[in-house]
């Protein structure tokens, strides 16, 4: 369907062709007209569900009592009966119950259950409804939770000794077995020089002829 045709459409003609002389002559101002209703809607449509999305926002945040303003406004824009207004209903509803407003929660999910247009916002809102008019349950003393409070310090001392009671003792450990000197290592750890020799060629004399015998002793 071309511009001509959804021009005669809006002005409630069934074909372009239809279209008077003095119609096809402002033919082009009435498509700026229409093309600028269209972007006013547009626009408002967009500020509508900007503040929607912003109550949603600030429901998530906690904010309660400014998601209800913000809702609010919301559908004073879009109106109660389009499916982004019933939306925008049972999100209110949730915010009056956050707010302690109960009973405005539940009216604003009976209106819908009766009012609105939209299959799944009424059943959405049916179901709601059902929850928020459920009987609270009431617990006695015997069907509640109890959580014992130990005290940790006296626990954690109880614990530690029963781990080291359980604990086996420790073994002492052995010291290293030596290993048998070799021959050259006993001449060394045994030998002294004479005190009665104190030349210190006869000295040398002595370790040189120690060390020989150790090489020799490797070879054997």
């Amino acid at each position: 369907m071309d511009e001509d045709e959804l021009l005669a459409r809006q002005i409630g003609l069934s074909d372009a062709s239809q279209m008077s002389s003095t119609q096809e002559k402002y033919k082009m101002r009435i498509k700026e007209k229409l093309l600028q209703q269209a972007a006013k809607l547009e626009a408002e449509k967009a500020e509508r569900y900007r503040e929607f999305t912003l109550g949603k926002y600030a429901y998530g945040k906690g904010q309660y009592q400014s998601s209800t303003q913000l809702f609010t406004a919301a559908l004073d824009r879009e109106g109660p009966f389009s499916p982004m207004g019933g939306e925008i209903q049972l999100w209110l509803a949730l915010a009056y119950q956050a707010t302690g407003r109960e009973q405005d929660c539940i009216n604003i999910y009976r209106s819908l259950e009766e009012t609105h247009p939209n299959r799944k916002i009424k059943q959405q809102a049916a179901n709601l409804r059902f929850i928020m008019e459920a009987p609270k349950l009431k617990l006695g003393p015997d069907e509640r939770v109890k959580i014992p409070i130990f005290d940790n310090s006296d626990r954690f001392v109880k614990e530690r000794n029963a781990a080291r009671a359980r604990a086996p003792p420790l073994l002492k450990q052995q010291p290293p077995r030596k290993r048998e000197l070799t021959w050259e290592e006993r001449f060394f750890e045994e030998y002294r020089p004479p005190n009665l020799v104190p030349n210190k060629y006869v000295l040398v004399a002595g370790i040189l002829v120690a060390i020989g015998l150790a090489v020799y002793s490797t070879t054997l």
